[in-house]
C-alpha cells in the first residue's frame, strides 16, 4: 500500500508559516504542562508526523520518549530526528498500566480513528496513564472558521476565494484528509466514557484565516472560538 504522507505537506508549512508553527506549539506546551504547573514526565506523542513539535519541544526542555506514527514516510523523518519512533496504528501498541505520565495527540490524528476503536483507544489510555496523569487532543473543530474552510474546499474545484484564503492558514490542498470530524464536547463525552473527569481546554488561532500568520497567538482557555484547540483530561 502506498503511503500518502508525505514530510514535504508538514515541514514546508512549518517553515512558511512560522507565527502559525509557534502557537500552534504554545498550545501545545500549555496543554501538556497544564499551563506550566506539572512537569510532564514520561512522555507520549501519537500521530506525531516528522515529529517538529517534538524537537521544539526538547529545544525548550520537554522530552518525548516515544512517538508513534503509522506513516512509514513521516516516521523515518522522525528518527531522522532522533526520537524512538514505532511504526504502528495506536491501537496495536501496548504499553504497561500506570506507566505513563502524559500522552498528547498533536494534529487531529484522532480523526483518523473510527469511534468504535477510538472509546477502546481512550479505555487504553486510561489504563496506561500514572495517576494524575494527563491526555491531550489538539484538533481543529469542525465548526471553527479553519474546520469549515478546511471542509468546504473538498468540494471545490479550481481557483477560487476559499481555497485562496485557506492556502494561507493549511497545508496542501492534496494533504489527506481525516475521516471524521467531531466536536470538543463529542471527544469529551468519549473520554468521560473511559473513566476520565477532569478536563481543561485552551485555543489559538482566533483570527479570521488570511491573519493566522502575522504574528504568533497566545492560547486563551476555552474551545469555543479558535481553529486549534487542546482538550485536556486528566486521570
Amino acid at each position: 500500500m502506498t503511503d500518502i504522507f508525505n514530510h514535504e505537506y508538514f515541514d514546508d508549512f512549518e517553515r512558511e508559516h512560522p507565527n502559525i508553527f509557534a502557537s500552534k506549539l504554545a498550545l501545545l506546551k500549555i496543554a501538556i504542562t497544564l499551563d506550566g504547573t506539572r512537569d510532564i514526565g514520561y512522555t507520549v506523542s501519537v500521530g506525531a508526523g516528522t515529529g517538529s513539535y517534538e524537537a521544539a519541544l526538547r529545544e525548550e526542555g520537554l522530552e518525548v520518549q516515544r512517538i508513534v506514527e503509522p506513516s512509514a514516510n513521516l516516521a523515518a523523518e522522525s528518527r531522522r530526528r532522533g526520537f524512538n519512533v514505532t511504526k504502528a496504528l495506536i491501537q496495536n501498541v501496548a504499553f504497561e498500566d500506570e506507566s505513563i505520565d502524559t500522552v498528547f495527540y498533536n494534529g487531529s490524528a484522532f480523526g483518523f480513528i473510527d469511534e468504535t476503536t477510538l472509546k477502546t483507544v481512550f479505555r487504553q489510555h486510561y489504563q496506561q496513564l500514572k495517576p494524575t496523569g494527563v491526555l491531550a487532543l489538539l484538533d481543529v473543530p469542525p465548526a471553527s472558521a479553519l474546520g469549515l474552510a478546511v471542509q468546504a474546499s473538498f468540494a471545490l474545484t479550481g481557483e477560487n476565494y476559499v481555497t485562496d484564503v485557506l492556502s494561507q492558514s493549511w497545508y496542501a490542498a492534496d494533504t489527506p484528509r481525516k475521516t471524521y470530524w467531531r466536536t470538543a464536547e463529542q471527544y469529551r463525552a468519549l473520554l468521560e466514557e473511559a473513566g476520565f473527569s477532569s478536563f481543561a481546554a485552551w485555543q489559538t488561532l482566533r483570527k479570521h484565516l488570511s491573519y493566522h500568520n502575522d504574528a504568533p497567538e497566545q492560547a486563551v482557555e476555552g474551545y469555543q472560538e479558535g481553529s486549534y484547540v487542546a482538550l485536556v483530561a486528566r486521570k
